[in-house]
């Protein structure tokens, strides 16, 4: 444990990783209870009980640390999509998996409401949030392009143009989910898996 102080003589009590998850699940927290355009530095210490010190280890800014808060929900999302995705038997039911993983973020209430934090007005207005975006979408979207490929070359998907494709099931999926800010209803998921395969040319069974 790393025992070095602070200028106020306090022992600096965590390691540095576990300090970065303290800052990180309290500005989520946080955000969740105010909302991002109203959360100040202080009210982020505050909850994780740590130093102005503290932040400053590991941000410069409250923008900077909403874009750690996004790459790190980002890559849990992605973790879990690619392992439900690798464990489909074939092309078809790992396009069905892709499916309901995603729409499982607007279905379950806990995951629905990070987004929704993340993806708040002020939220989008930080520095960096606009690349953290797509980082995310690039995480989530390359499992559905390798099963897309899979596909096409077994014949499972006759019609996939995978790269091409990946980002029009991508777009349609994430609008069914009710997360987009286009206010768009959400979707039953058996609808949108039959329209990714009608657009795929899967065979009727």
């Amino acid at each position: 444990m790393d025992t070095s102080t602070t200028r106020a003589g306090r022992p600096r009590r965590y390691e540095a990783a576990e300090e970065l998850r303290l800052l990180v699940d309290a500005a989520l927290a946080v955000m969740q209870r105010n909302g991002y355009a109203d959360v100040a530095v202080a009210d982020i210490l505050r909850e994780a009980d740590l130093s102005t010190r503290s932040f400053y280890r590991h941000f410069e800014s409250k923008d900077q640390l909403l874009c750690a808060l996004c790459r790190r929900e980002s890559e849990l999302a992605a973790a879990r999509l690619s392992a439900r995705v690798g464990a489909a038997g074939s092309p078809l039911a790992a396009l069905h998996a892709w499916v309901d993983e995603i729409m499982a973020l607007g279905q379950q209430r806990a995951s629905a409401v990070r987004i929704e934090v993340l993806g708040s007005a002020g939220a989008m207005r930080a520095d960096g949030y606009v690349a953290e975006t797509r980082h995310a979408s690039r995480l989530l979207m390359a499992p559905l392009e390798a099963l897309l490929a899979d596909g096409k070359a077994d014949g499972t998907f006759p019609l996939a143009d995978p790269a091409a494709d990946a980002a029009l099931i991508w777009s349609v999926v994430w609008g069914a989910t009710g997360l987009s800010p286009s206010g768009a209803k959400p979707a039953s998921p058996r609808v949108v898996r039959s329209f990714c395969e009608r657009a795929l040319g899967v065979t009727p069974r």
